[in-house]
């Protein structure tokens, strides 16, 4: 420091300026410079205040060591500066990257600053010591930023306590510290030491500070992503978007312990518990271990993900309103999985994980989602002779929708370019370094193809822009030829809830450039060329050539459950000859995941087309064709193929249609509720089927109050109505948004929303 102190008063200014900027240097600047302090005392101190000194000095020492009587957390003023106040826990919730406040408070005297030595010790996770989870913090004068620091801000001897500010650096490890107060007071015949433990301090991410890498500088968006517990999850298809609210509840109690725990009961934590705790101040790290652990495939997580429609022995995953019922249902049941969810289930509980631990996050919907079994960045389906799908090699798929998440933060340990939102995914696809996992893959990276940066970079892009290829095959099972190559057809309208409002804000360009563009298929190029390569895929270049033949398929109407839905089937000739097509058209229902559910009907037929000209099929399906069929999304998918009989070239179209479920269900209560007391909610349902309900349920839940289920006894009759009147108590104030759900063996997925307001 002594080089930068000489006689010109413009370098004094300099030091006295670099001093304030840093003042951890102050104590060894003064060291040095000793005669500095001397004569700040002598011009500047009275004689009263250098006696009330020295008398302190000179005191006799004292009899007892200083004994802590107990920790003031002052939970109000530090929760509320670290923006922590809306979690329901016993134990102090900090973040990172700042400071907060301790009053410690003595029992038997007062704190004498010449005689007693405080210092704070913070132990994270159970490494019984381990360097760098350990951290023995005396307090001084002056806090360090970078580091674990801790300095007194106030002293008051009347009510014996002192205030401290406590540092915690940006790169804390996440998870639940043990305190530690330990005092050694020089005594008459030596010094004693006494070590009080107190309650523990929860330390999670910041993304309220630069220095930390979960920093989101728009309030709008800490407020979206980090601070709202309440969202929208879109489903559907992409031309009828649909979505439905979300109760995170990352702020319920129990639910912060919760995303702790699962970050503790990875088998690969438990393998080597040391490294793992460090690693856990790194939010990439805690997501990609969170992405395993809310599935159950490979250890004991939270959820038991299906897709077959048969959930008897569980929950239908479209009952499911919230996280925190299925959280606090695997936790109280001893890390039991719950039964059953699916994807939009899975982003449900990632993102009510993440922002618990103080990480940016969101669900985003991918429509026409990819699944691309081989990672060769293609969809490949296979015709056989009469126009029929065949399995034939691969099992990939192309899923109505699929959800996934987001985190938001820097990635320093990839190269520059990759900071930013960062896509994992907790649904259970494919294995990734031999276990069920998904990210965190930079979303940059996947626009650009990048698949060689790691991070299950290359099934994410094949998720948004894989091509789709279709080939025929001959009796053999053998691959003649590629019939058809789609490159607009994955990865359509993703989406995600818009900051600070119920709109929907679409994602696409974040994911992919513009379809056609030079840039897009430089990006599926170079994704191509780092992917596996399947033999088959040496026919690329043998695609048939396409006649002007189109296929166009599309309901008429809105289709709603419980109605007749049409479809009309329109087969156009653009050429100038007359053909005559051989026609199949086969209507099934689909469960969500590409896979066939029950076969409803197919209707076959011959047609002369006239150059120029479209001819269209009218096809009806009564309720009672089509009802009993549909499951958890209830889609319909109509294939239609066509065979030119003067060339034997065959066309081939598919068409999802979406049932959508009837506006029957009305919620009814005041307008502002009491908090801290009982309210009564009535919920009423209407029959919208020509058929009885049976064995229905409603699930009622929302932010702020526990949920509830009822079971309904009695049968519904058609065009009957039902009211139930529960007594809910609420026990957080503001917004509320009431979600109900309903379900019967006959019809489900039934729900709504209303926001309330809680009153004290």
């Amino acid at each position: 420091m002594s080089r930068w102190w000489k006689s010109e008063s413009s370098e004094k200014e300099d030091v006295v300026e670099y001093l304030d900027e840093h003042p951890i240097f102050l104590s060894d600047y003064i060291d040095r410079n000793p005669h500095l302090l001397d004569n700040y005392v002598v011009n500047n101190v009275d004689e009263a205040t250098v006696c009330n000194w020295l008398e302190k000095v000179q005191k006799p020492p004292p009899t007892e060591v200083l004994q802590t009587l107990r920790i003031d957390y002052l939970k109000e003023k530090n929760c509320t500066q670290h923006h922590t106040d809306k979690y329901i826990h016993k134990d102090l919730v900090i973040r990172r990257a700042d400071y907060f406040a301790l009053d410690l408070c003595f029992k038997n005297r007062t704190y004498r600053p010449a005689k007693d030595k405080i210092l704070l010790e913070f132990a994270v996770g159970n490494s019984k010591g381990a360097q760098g989870t350990l951290f023995r913090i005396p307090v001084k004068d002056s806090l360090q930023g970078s580091q674990w620091s801790c300095m007194i801000v106030n002293e008051n001897e009347t009510a014996k306590k002192i205030t401290v500010q406590v540092n915690v650096p940006p790169d804390a490890i996440i998870g639940r510290y043990k305190l530690t107060v330990e005092v050694t007071s020089i005594l008459a015949d030596g010094p004693k030491t006494e070590r009080k433990a107190k309650p523990d301090v929860i330390v999670i991410c910041n993304p309220f500070k630069p220095a930390d890498v979960c920093f989101m500088e728009k309030e709008t968006e800490r407020n979206e992503y980090v601070l709202s517990d309440t969202g929208i999850i879109y489903f559907g298809q992409y031309y009828r978007i649909g979505g439905k609210k979300w109760l995170f509840g990352q702020f319920e109690e129990g639910i912060l312990d919760i995303a702790l725990k699962l970050l503790r009961e990875d088998s690969r934590v438990k393998k080597n518990p040391v490294k793992s705790l460090k690693q856990r101040s790194s939010p990439a790290y805690c997501s990609r271990i969170l992405s395993a652990m809310v599935n159950c495939v490979d250890d004991k997580g939270v959820l038991y993900g299906r897709w077959d429609g048969e959930y008897s022995d569980g929950v239908r995953p479209t009952t499911w309103n919230g996280s925190v019922k299925i959280l606090k249902q695997w936790n109280e049941t001893k890390m039991q999985p719950v039964k059953y969810g699916q994807c939009w289930v899975f982003s449900g509980i990632l993102t009510t994980v993440l922002r618990a631990l103080g990480i940016p996050a969101r669900s985003v919907t991918n429509f026409q989602s990819a699944h691309d079994v081989e990672f060769n960045m293609t969809i490949d389906k296979f015709v056989d002779e009469n126009g029929d799908e065949a399995d034939f090699e691969t099992g990939d798929s192309i899923w109505n929708f699929h959800v996934w998440n987001e985190g938001y933060f820097r990635r320093p340990d990839l190269p520059k370019g990759y900071d930013g939102w960062q896509a994992v995914d907790a649904t259970p696809q494919e294995e990734s370094s031999g276990i069920y996992q998904c990210g965190p893959a930079p979303v940059k990276a996947i626009k650009n193809g990048e698949i060689f940066i790691g991070s299950d970079t290359n099934f994410l892009f094949g998720e948004v822009n894989a091509d789709r290829l279709t080939w025929k095959i001959n009796q053999d099972l053998e691959v003649e030829a590629l019939i058809k190559r789609e490159m607009r057809h994955v990865g359509r309208a993703i989406s995600t809830k818009a900051v600070g409002t119920n709109e929907r804000e679409d994602l696409t360009e974040h994911y992919k450039y513009p379809e056609d563009s030079v840039e897009e298929r430089a990006a599926f190029d170079r994704a191509y060329a780092h992917a596996k390569k399947t033999w088959y895929h040496e026919k690329l270049d043998t695609i048939e050539k396409e006649e002007d033949i189109k296929i166009n398929i599309k309901p008429v109407g809105d289709v709603v459950n419980g109605k007749t839905v049409t479809v009309v089937v329109e087969v156009k000739n653009d050429t100038t000859v007359d053909k005559t097509a051989a026609m199949s058209i086969v209507l099934k229902t689909m469960l969500h995941n590409d896979e066939q559910k029950a076969f409803l009907k197919r209707i076959k037929y011959e047609k002369q087309i006239k150059a120029g000209k479209a001819e269209t099929q009218s096809i009806e399906l009564p309720f009672s064709e089509y009802g009993r069929h549909l499951v958890d999304n209830a889609v319909i998918r109509v294939v239609t193929t066509a065979r030119v009989k003067e060339t034997d070239n065959f066309y081939v179209n598919s068409f999802d249609v979406q049932v959508e479920s009837p506006d029957c269900i009305a919620i009814e209560c005041d307008d502002q509720l009491k908090r801290s007391s009982y309210n009564n909610i009535k919920v009423t349902i209407k029959n919208p089927l020509p058929v009885t309900l049976t064995k229905a349920v409603f699930s009622l839940d929302g932010s702020g109050f526990s949920g509830k289920e009822i079971k309904i006894k009695d049968p519904i009759p058609p065009k009957e109505s039902y009211t139930y009147t529960a007594e809910v108590y609420v026990y957080r104030s503001g917004t509320v948004t009431l979600m109900v759900d309903f379900d019967a063996v006959e019809i489900m997925n039934i729900k709504a929303e209303k926001d309330v307001t809680v009153v004290e």
